[in-house]
Formats: structure tokens, sequence, C-alpha cells
């Protein structure tokens, strides 16, 4: 008996090393593998639909009036609004969708993941689940994508929530694009301070592992990079037609795509309110969520029941 409880406990400490060792190379695996299990375990469905010409991936969870999470530029919708489908699928029906190019969608090598291309991606993803109009947030580059929808196709848009959004003109503080193309452990490091407000400075382990992953994906940053910096898609003068309520929401201390930029953007819109979190950074969600959330899932659910 003691030699079989021996040989187990020698069989367990032989995984548990394993799971380290694997936990220390690829931290980003792990970290997403982590994110996938708790949203199936919350209830949340990971599905593929045919959005136009590409093969998207999505998250859905919830019932209720249609809402419509659209991700940042390098991200996914895992990464941005998976902490957010549980608490707002209990009175919407909460679609994310990974853009082309970005998360478990597929990455078409000809494609220029231009503002343009997106919003035909989120408008044929509307199309394709069912959706003649829905409720649309959108964060950073996805804020820039929902705006455009808005200000395009109004009538597909319910209401629009956009988070710290790019796409106004650059006409005020510089924004450091470049940081979003690091090139070493320390580029890295510089890229979560400009996204992220007081983040953890990331070990070396976990730094080279995000520049892998970064490394692997640049040609499609850079890519939409270059068509945005082309100055053919700014969203000023673009968004008379979106009259429908709007709230935009940045954070105080967002060192990406600075808070002087919001009040511009706000403008922009017929009525449109204008939150500004203090203590956030670019992503207010991952940075301050409790003050995030207290802004935006009252307006989302205005008039969607009872949880």
């Amino acid at each position: 008996m003691r030699a079989s409880r021996r040989r187990a406990a020698a069989v367990l400490g032989l995984v548990f090393a394993g799971l380290l060792g694997f936990a220390y190379a690829e931290p980003v695996a792990v970290f997403e593998a982590w994110g996938a299990l708790r949203l199936r375990l919350s209830g949340v469905s990971s599905r593929h639909v045919w959005a136009g010409p590409y093969r998207l991936h999505y998250l859905e969870a919830g019932a209720g009036p249609p809402l419509v999470l659209v991700h940042g530029l390098g991200s996914s919708a895992t990464q941005d609004w998976g902490r957010l489908i549980g608490p707002l699928s209990g009175r919407l029906h909460v679609f994310a969708p990974d853009l082309p190019g970005f998360g478990e969608s597929e990455r078409p090598p000809g494609a220029d993941y231009s503002i343009p291309m997106q919003v035909e991606a989120v408008r044929d993803f509307m199309t394709a689940v069912g959706l003649g109009q829905a409720r649309v947030a959108g964060l950073s580059m996805g804020g820039w994508v929902a705006c455009r929808l808005a200000g395009s196709h109004p009538e597909m848009v319910e209401r629009l929530l956009v988070v710290d959004a790019a796409g106004m003109r650059p006409d005020g503080p510089a924004i450091p694009a470049e940081a979003l193309l690091p090139r070493d452990e320390e580029g890295v490091r510089r890229l979560v301070a400009v996204v992220r407000h007081k983040a953890p400075v990331p070990p070396s382990f976990v730094a080279r592992d995000i520049l892998e992953h970064r490394r692997r994906e640049e040609w499609i940053v850079r890519r939409a990079l270059e068509s945005m910096a082309a100055g053919r898609d700014w969203l000023n003068g673009t968004l008379g037609r979106a009259d429908m309520p709007v709230l935009v929401v940045w954070g105080k201390q967002d060192a990406l795509i600075p808070v002087a930029y919001a009040a511009g953007l706000a403008a922009e819109f017929p009525r449109a309110e204008l939150t500004v979190l203090d203590g956030c950074g670019h992503v207010p969600m991952a940075d301050c969520p409790g003050a995030f959330d207290r802004a935006v899932i009252p307006f989302l659910s205005a008039g969607a029941g009872a949880p």
C-alpha cells in the first residue's frame, strides 16, 4: 500500500512539475486557456460563423436585447470583454466577435485590416447571426469601428458605447502608436505601461512570451496601423447621422489615446454623454472595473428588464 502511495505521489509530482514547466514556457497560452475555461464554466458559448468572406469566432451568452462587443487592435473578444460578458448576459443577448486577423478568427493574408474592412466584417457578422439592429460597444480601435458603423448605418445601432476610442484626427497630444509594435522585452513593458494604468511589470518569462506572440501577429497590426495613418477614415465630421443614445467613456490617465480627444469625439454625435474615469488608463474595464461597470452597465442594459 505504501509503495502504491509513493508511486502515486511521484506521478502527481511529475504532472505538477510538467504543468509548472509549461506555465513557465507558455504563460500566454495558460492565461488564454484559463480565460476560455472561466467563460465556458459561466455559460458563455464559443462559436464560429461565416460573416461575408471571413470565418469569424465569437462568444455568445444570455437572452434579451442584443449587444455586440467590438475589441481593440491586437486583442480579442475574450481579452477585452471577457470579464463583462457574464454580468451583461443577465439582461442582454451578448455577442462578442473576434475581428478578422485576431483572436480565433481567420487571418486572410491579402487583407488590409483597415477600418472599413472591419466595419464591413461587423455588419456581415450581425447579418450572419440574425441581428438587424443591436446595442454596440467598442474599445479603442473597436470604438473607431463601432463609431463608423453608427455613422454610416445608424439603423443598425440602437445605442452606442465607445471606450477610449481611436479615430479622431490626431491634432492634439501625440499618440504613441509605435508602442504597439514591441521589439524586445523592454518594449513589451513599455506597451503594458501605455495600455494599462499602474499595471504590474511583467517578469522576464512573461514578457518574452508576450513578445513572441506579438511578433507572430505584427504584420497584421502594422498593416492596420498603416491604413489608419493614411488618414482616409478619420471620424471627424462623419457622425452626424448617429442620433442614437451614445455614451463616451475615457480613462483619465490613458497614455495611448489621451483624454484630450474625448470631448471632441463626444461633440461629433448629435446626443452623447461623456464620462471620464479617474485612476484608469486605456483599458478602464481592467484598471478600474467597479467604476467602469457602474458607468456602462446601466447604459447598455437600459430598458432590458430585470436581471
